[in-house]
């Protein structure tokens, strides 16, 4: 059993879901490029519910898409999440500003994350990482 983490003020966390093998490949490419440290990057599951609910997040939200807490208290979530984590080093900075320069290449960015975090099951199994843990989804009736 993994020892439970605490999420401690000042702080960025980076919170992705370790049953998935997408996210967790993705998990581990965010901590090379995290060289100076700035985050904790951990599976979310790694945190009690109670934890979570501290920072306005739960585990129902953060099995949907990554998200980053900062150190100054806010919640980013999916593209926002991503953005807020390149947005430390250089030359990400400038991919970021660029989205937010030309709307609508943050627009294709929140839908390609959206499309991907949907597929991340069959994207895992075709990349030949462990499939994610979670079942999919069953159409709404």
């Amino acid at each position: 059993m993994l020892k439970q983490a605490r999420i401690n003020p000042g702080q960025n966390y980076l919170l992705f879901d370790g049953e998935c093998g997408i996210c967790y490949a993705s998990a581990r490419l965010a901590e090379r490029l995290d060289r100076r440290q700035q985050f904790q990057i951990l599976p979310y599951q790694r945190f009690v519910e109670e934890e979570l609910q501290r920072r306005n997040t739960s585990s129902a939200k953060c099995a949907r898409r990554v998200h980053v807490l900062s150190a100054r208290g806010k919640v980013y979530t999916g593209a926002f999440a991503v953005n807020y984590f390149l947005w430390q080093y250089f030359p990400w900075k400038l991919l970021v500003a660029l989205f937010y320069v030309i709307p609508v290449l943050l627009l294709f960015e929140i839908i390609g994350y959206a499309l991907v975090a949907r597929h991340r099951r069959r994207l895992s199994q075709g990349l030949g990482y462990t499939a994610c843990a979670i079942a999919p989804q069953k159409p709404r009736a």
